[in-house]
This record gives structure tokens, sequence and C-alpha cells, in this order.
């Protein structure tokens, strides 16, 4: 019995104590399950205020291509939409400042908004400080979507937030290269550094959506390739490559098309973003649910609490195991590290490691600098440590070294951290991998090189091909001078021989050989001024540099019955290379003196005109073919059926005034009426400096 006993109290014990545990688990499952609820509930309550920061977000960023548009057309086109979009704007900013929890951090940059929008309407404000300012208040408001992100703990549904926000940061990007083409077609050139940046644009778009990708669910990534399979997607890439690999100004893409196709794309995107949202209150409604459920049965069925127990046990190990992943996925994709103030290392992840060749264990401990390369000016970090002490971010590319010797390219972002009493204790920087493209854009700049250095090889053959046919119309200028020269001297000595070389005739005849060897003397002066080299750009005009050529080419034309007029409408001055501007003209007019000859034109015409800062070159050669006028200042074509033609002729010349001289050089068919009514059918070559002209 006693042994009985025994054993029962040996059972009971522990099964009170088993029933207390339960109990006592049972009493920290409901308190745990009301906690759950009304995290989830907070969440929930953070996901409509991120719909309302979307909102307002897609407005402030048509705003910022409305404004760029606004800035560079003139008006003309944007500016009606603009009105509009400005009290979308206000509608959603009104909102928001309604949220205690907004009001005071966003405030100060709407009241700045306002402030804005007045120098935007009085054009006082560039483009690039437009972009920048609403690139500045869509980063705020992003971060509070961030901060969202950071109060899940649930996978699924933090994996949802994930991708959202990467969705948005794809979409602000692609809101930023809306901005920036609006400004390029406007200006219709595009420079090196703004091709980078734009490039950029669309790099930083590509990593946003890999990541996207990457977290978004399947219903999530059926959706999204849904809408990208829409034609507008197919445009804008059409227009970016446009952009970035051909000449703007001649594809004569219109800003506004480029502003509305963009648009759509983004409001493809919006509705991609409303799915997120909608997809994310659905999963934390059906979590929350859940967490209903378990909390009643705690409640009610207190006696079944083991079983709950042990579900709970499960859930939780299951929860663990996916934050645990996530965890893995930060530290396996995320170059990120954690310093003190000292840059002393106090963490890194996996990713950072992998991309350093160095271990945790060697970082850890180390000074930040162990990884820093030495093609890194000091001033960049003297800069990095002011600003990131000031408790202010700082961003910039940054190039590290590997343990092996190697190096890689990171875009760093590094912020300060705080303790509890609101004092830095350490700092985080977060880093994107951009070797690749880092290593892109030096081999642009190589590419860049050579092609310099061809043009100048080029350019070089260019100019001792004109210095050959210098040589020919020396010989024409000089042929009669010369001949003078003899038939003096030849009457000076027979006159001598003959004893009939009086005073007067030695004076008369010596003054002749006198005045045309002057005359040689300056011509060759005029040869060596043609070809000299100027650095600096001088003022001239183009009736004094048709002059000059004129005095070259005059003999040269005369010699082969080519009648040369010259039409002076008007003039005016302008800032040049002068020598360079006097090559492409002579080129132009060599160019018809040769199609002339070549097509034995019965009554050879030349009709030079110029019109304040135009001047154009016409011809009655009859013209160039349809089929190739579109190619004759490509590198090495030539029309010309002879053996000597180069090609470099008008392909320099055209490099010479659109990228030396900052002007504008074309070719077209023309027929006219000359000053001696006379019908001209033939090529036009048209250079203008500084205008269009007419």
């Amino acid at each position: 019995m006693f042994g009985k006993i025994t054993i029962k109290a040996k059972l009971l014990i522990p099964m009170l104590i088993l029933t207390i545990i339960l109990l006592f688990l049972s009493g920290m499952a409901i308190t745990y399950s009301y906690s759950e609820m009304q995290s989830l509930e907070k969440l929930n309550n953070k996901i409509t205020l991120s719909r309302y920061i979307s909102a307002t977000l897609h407005s402030l960023q048509k705003e910022r291509g409305l404004s760029s548009g606004y800035l560079e057309d003139n008006g003309d086109k944007f500016k009606k939409d603009l009105d509009q979009q400005r009290k979308q704007s206000d509608f959603q900013i009104d909102r928001l400042l309604k949220i205690k929890s907004l009001y005071e951090q966003i405030s100060p940059k709407i009241i700045k908004l306002r402030f804005i929008r007045h120098k935007i309407d009085a054009k006082r404000i560039s483009s690039e400080e437009i972009i920048r300012y609403f690139t500045d208040i869509n980063a705020l408001l992003l971060k509070f979507i961030v901060k969202i992100s950071q109060s899940s703990h649930i996978p699924k549904i933090t994996q949802n937030i994930l991708a959202y926000v990467n969705f948005l940061y794809l979409k602000e990007y692609s809101g930023i290269e809306r901005a920036e083409g609006v400004v390029i077609l406007s200006q219709k050139r595009l420079k090196r550094d703004t091709l980078i940046k734009f490039t950029n644009l669309i790099s930083i778009q590509n990593q946003n959506e890999d990541m996207f990708l990457k977290y978004a669910c399947s219903r999530i990534k059926k959706f999204y390739k849904k809408e990208k399979r829409a034609k507008v997607f197919i445009e804008v890439q059409k227009v970016e490559n446009i952009i970035i690999y051909k000449d703007i100004a001649k594809a004569n893409i219109d800003s506004k098309y480029w502003y509305e196709i963009i648009t759509q794309k983004l409001n493809a995107l919006d509705r991609v973003g409303r799915f997120i949202e909608n997809d994310t209150k659905t999963r934390i409604k059906e979590e929350l649910k859940n967490v209903r459920l378990i909390f009643d049965f705690v409640l009610f069925l207190t006696l079944f609490s083991l079983i709950v127990f042990f579900m709970m046990l499960v859930a939780f190990l299951k929860l663990a195991k996916e934050e645990q992943r996530l965890r893995t996925v930060t530290e396996k994709y995320i170059i990120s590290s954690v310093t003190d103030l000292k840059g002393k290392i106090l963490d890194v992840s996996e990713a950072f490691c992998k991309i350093s060749g160095y271990s945790k264990s060697e970082l850890i401990g180390n000074p930040h600098n162990i990884v820093r390369h030495p093609d890194m000016p000091k001033a960049v970090f003297k800069e990095l440590w002011e600003t990131i002490q000031q408790g202010k971010p700082w961003k910039g590319k940054v190039k590290n070294l590997k343990k092996g010797g190697g190096f890689y390219w990171v875009w760093a972002n590094i912020e300060p951290l705080y303790d509890a009493k609101g004092k830095i204790d350490s700092y985080i920087s977060v880093r994107l991998d951009i070797t690749e493209s880092e290593l892109l854009m030096q081999k642009v700049k190589e590419e860049e090189e050579k092609n310099r250095i061809a043009q100048e090889m080029m350019h070089q053959q260019s100019r001792l091909a004109q210095m050959g046919e210098m040589l020919s119309m020396i010989a024409h200028q000089w042929r009669q001078p010369l001949s003078a020269i003899t038939a003096a001297s030849g009457a000076i000595n027979l006159k001598a021989k003959l004893k009939k070389l009086d005073y007067d005739t030695a004076i008369e005849l010596s003054d002749k050989i006198k005045e045309f060897s002057q005359h040689l003397s300056n011509t060759i002066d005029d040869f060596r001024g043609f070809f000299k080299s100027n650095k600096t750009k001088s003022a001239t005009d183009f009736k004094k540099i048709a002059d000059d050529v004129l005095n070259i080419v005059k003999s040269s034309l005369e010699n082969d019955n080519i009648e040369l007029v010259l039409d002076i409408i008007s003039h005016k001055e302008f800032l040049t290379y002068e020598s360079e501007l006097k090559q492409v003209l002579l080129n132009l007019i060599k160019n018809s003196e040769d199609a002339l000859k070549e097509n034995s034109i019965k009554n050879p015409v030349i009709f030079i005109k110029v019109n304040d800062n135009t001047l154009s070159v016409h011809d009655n050669a009859g013209g160039i073919s349809e089929d190739i006028i579109d190619k004759i200042f490509d590198p090495y074509f030539s029309t010309k059926t002879k053996k000597d033609g180069t090609g470099l002729g008008l392909y320099m010349s055209k490099i010479i005034i659109e990228e030396h001289c900052g002007g504008v050089l074309s070719v077209e068919n023309s027929e006219f009426i000359d000053t001696n009514g006379r019908l001209m059918c033939g090529a036009m070559f048209k250079i203008s400096i500084g205008g269009n002209g007419d």
C-alpha cells in the first residue's frame, strides 16, 4: 500500500508540478496571444499608414517630373498638368500632416515645399535642385516605411514588407529617372556625367527589382510580371536605349512624350504597390484571425493547455527557424558593419567577410581601415568622419582592399547609432556592391580615350590631305606672278645687252619684280597662317572667314572656270577657333569644286551666302543622292569616284564644327534662285555658330 501510495505520490507530485507549469504556461500563452493581437493590429494600422505614404510618394514623384519639365520647356507643355498635380500632392500631404507621429518630422520639409514651388514658378531654381529636393522628401517618407518593416516579426509578413520596401525604392528611382529624362530630352544633349547618372539610375532599379523579387511571394511575382508585360515598359526601354546609345538630338524625342510613357509605367508600378499592400493586409488579417483563435482556445480550454503549449512550442520553433533564415539571408546578402567611435570594428556580416576575403575574427577588433584601399584620397575619409561625427549620414562610393590584394567598389551609407541618452555610441554602415558598374565605367572611359586618339589621327590625316590640296593651289597662285617676274627680268637682260636699258625702264621693271615678289611672300604668309594651330577662341565673323578662304582658293577656281559668288546679307561676330573654321569652309568649297568637275557642269557656280552667324555653301552640281546623303558625315565614307577621296574631310568637318566650335553642320539638296537670277540645283552645306541663322 505504502508502495502504491508512494508511487501515486510520485506520480501526483510531478503531475501537480506539471499542472502548475501548464497553468503558468497557459497564462503566459494568453498574455502572449493578447500581445500578438495588439502587435498585429498596430502593424495593420502601420500598413494603412504606409498606403498613405505610398500615395504621397506617387504624387510627389509626378510633381518632381512635371516641375523639371516646366523649368526646361518654358512651361508650354507641363504647366497645366503641374498645377493639377500640386493639388493632388497637397491633398495627400494634408492627410499625412493629420498623423501626429509624422507631423513633426515632415512639416519642415512641407513648409520648404511651398517656398520651392514659388521658386519654380519664378524659374529661379535649377532642375537639378528640384530633383534633389523632391528626392530628399521621398527619402524621408521611405524611411518611415523601412521602420515599419522592422516592426514585424512574422516571417511571411516581414518578407512581404521587405519586398514592398525594395519595390518602393525601385519605383522611386524610376521616378528620378522620369525627371532626369525630361531634363535630358528637353535640353537635347547628354553629357558624360549625366549619362553615367542616368545609367546608374537604371542599374539601381534593376538591383532593387532583384531584391524585390527575392522577397516577393508567388502571388505578388505573378501580378508584377503581368503588369510588366504592358507595352509601355517596352516603349520606356526603347527611349532609354536611345538616350544611352544614340544621338538624342537626332532622335527628336519629345520630353512630354517621355514623361507620359514613363508615367504610365509608374502608374502600373503603383498598381503593383497597392496589390502588395492589400496582400500584406490580407496576410495580417489571416494571422490576426489565427492568433485570436489561439487566444480563445487557451482562454476557454485551459484543461487542454498542454496541447496548446506544445502547439505553441512547435509554432515558436517554426517562427524562430524562419526568423533565423531571414537573419541568415540578411547576413549573406547585405554588406554591413558596426564600429565604435574610433572606427574599430564591433560586428560584420557574412557578406562583408565574403567580399573582403577576411574572416569575422580577423575583422572584429581591428580598425576599419584594414580594408582601406590606397587609391582612396584621404580627403574622402576626412569628410566622412566630419559628417558622421556631426550626427549626419554619409553616402558615397568607396574603393576597398581585399585580403588577397584585389579590390572592390561599394556604395556606402554610414549612419550614427545612439544610446539611451541620445549620444552617439557607434556607427553602422550598409553597402551595395557596385564593382561591376565601376569596372564598366572604367571600360567606357578607356573606349572614349581610344576614340579620342582615333579622332585625332583622322584629324591629322584630314589636315595632311588639305595641305596637299594647298600645294596645288599655291602652284596656281604662283604661276602668273612667276611668269611676270621672268618676263620682267628677261626684258631687263635683253635691254641691257642691246644697251637700251634706260633709268626709267630699269626702275619700272624692278618695281614690277618687287611687286610680284611681295605678292608671293604674302601668299606664303596666308597659307602659313591657314594651318596655324590656335588653342584659344577669338572674335571673328563669317565675312572675314569667307574673304580669307576665297583669297586662297580663288585662283584655283578661276583656273577651272568655276564662277564664285559671295552674297553677304549680314554678319555678326562670334567666338570660335578661326583657323579650324577656315579649314572646314575650304573643305566644303573644294568638295563643291570636285563635284562640279566630276559631273562636267557646263556653267559651274559656287554660291556662298552669309547671314548673321550662318554661312551656306551651294553649288549647281546636281546634289547628293538621297540613298547616301545620310551617310556622308560617316568616317571613311566618300562620294568621289576617283580613289583620292579619303572620306575624312566631311567627318572631321562635322567634328570640328559641332564638338570644337560649338556649332551645327548640316547638308541638304536645295533649289533656289541666286542673286543673278540663275536656278541653283545642288547640295547646300550650312554652318551655324552660336545660333540657328536662317
